[in-house]
């Protein structure tokens, strides 16, 4: 169980340093900050230069497209998924797990409690993945949103 921000980030971090294929990750606004503010991005770059993929879900709106188009530029593929409102989590080749269980965090600091489970029972993971695999086939990329999101801003 991590307990605070800091622990999640550092858990996170050397879990993607030691990922070798694949991330897979669904998280709301909240954890596309994370992710910027805390050098996940960073390390997910790190994971695309040696060869591996990054797929990922959010509900884009027009406040993520900055914190979306980052990803994209990194080479993680984002796909929209409209309202998504569920649990969110980062699933690490295929085995090893992170959950939000403490999904109501107001601030992004180092020592904000937090609560994460971490584990790498092949159960769960399995349950994740088909989830994760269900939203990803219904969800649109991230681009077509974007797109979507800027003709309708700029009412053409």
């Amino acid at each position: 169980m991590l307990r605070n921000i800091r622990e999640i980030a550092s858990v996170a971090i050397s879990t993607l340093l030691s990922t070798e294929a694949e991330f897979l990750w669904i998280a709301p606004r909240e954890g596309l900050l994370f992710g910027s503010k805390f050098g996940i991005n960073n390390v997910v770059h790190e994971l695309y230069e040696r060869g591996g993929s990054t797929r990922g879900i959010t509900d884009i709106t027009a406040q993520t497209i900055p914190l979306v188009q980052k990803l994209l530029d990194i080479g993680e593929d984002v796909r929209h998924f409209d309202g998504y409102r569920g649990m969110y989590y980062g699933l690490f080749d295929r085995r090893h797990c992170m959950s939000a269980i403490n999904v109501d965090v107001k601030q992004l600091t180092p020592d904000t409690p937090a609560r994460a489970l971490y584990t790498e029972d092949s159960l769960y993971a399995q349950h994740l993945l088909a989830l994760f695999e269900f939203l990803w086939k219904q969800a649109v990329p991230a681009q077509q949103r974007i797109d979507e999101l800027l003709e309708h801003e700029t009412g053409e």
